[in-house]
């Protein structure tokens, strides 16, 4: 019976896929850029060629990340970049910023998701960003695509947030009347052998 009731345990816990953040902490920096296009797939996703990942030694980053110390920025100020991934993926969100030590900064991010078709899923339209950290919300599923647009000049991006994508994964719903209907089974059993 315990055996039982902790295999019904482990599946209910199991739930759905959490929510993931991408710290770039794992990446070496050194106190300069490493370029994470030259990592791909990085984080199980690949990177277009002008993100870089960085820290807050770098003179004019030191608010350039969220958490931790590193982060991503569009290298060379570009205002178009993008992530992918061949398998799809949930993009929660982010959170960006404009390195306050930096001359160009941009002021606003646009997050366009598509997907495997290349059909458009969603755009977050145009957000204002400065040198303290804010979080853009986006809520896309099975993305292939994400195109990040920005007005001009540099911003820092960290904590970019995905999950696995929804087709695989289980509504915890689910797994809970699962688990109910075991435990009803187990202790319907029980009392028939009494």
């Amino acid at each position: 019976m315990k055996k039982i009731l902790t295999f019904i345990a482990s599946l209910v816990l199991a739930g759905a896929a959490q929510a993931a953040p991408i710290g770039f902490e794992d990446v070496a920096t050194g106190g300069d850029f490493a370029s994470l296009s030259d990592l791909n797939p990085y984080a199980g996703l690949n990177w277009s060629s002008d993100w870089f990942a960085g820290d807050t030694s770098i003179d004019g980053y030191a608010n350039g990340a969220h958490s931790g110390s590193n982060f991503a920025v569009n290298g060379f100020g570009d205002n178009l970049m993008s992530v992918s991934s061949a398998s799809g993926f949930n993009f929660a969100g982010a959170w960006f910023a404009t390195p306050a030590g930096v001359g160009e900064k941009a002021g606003w991010i646009n997050i366009s998701a598509y997907d495997a078709a290349n059909h458009l899923i969603g755009s977050t339209g145009n957000f204002a960003i400065g040198d303290d950290y804010t979080w853009l919300s986006a809520g896309f599923s099975d993305v292939a695509l994400l195109n990040i647009t920005s007005d001009s000049g540099w911003y820092a991006m960290d904590d970019f947030t995905t999950a696995a994508a929804a087709a695989t994964v289980p509504e915890p719903g689910t797994q809970l009347m699962l688990g109910i209907g075991l435990l009803a089974l187990v202790a319907g059993r029980r009392r028939s052998s009494l």
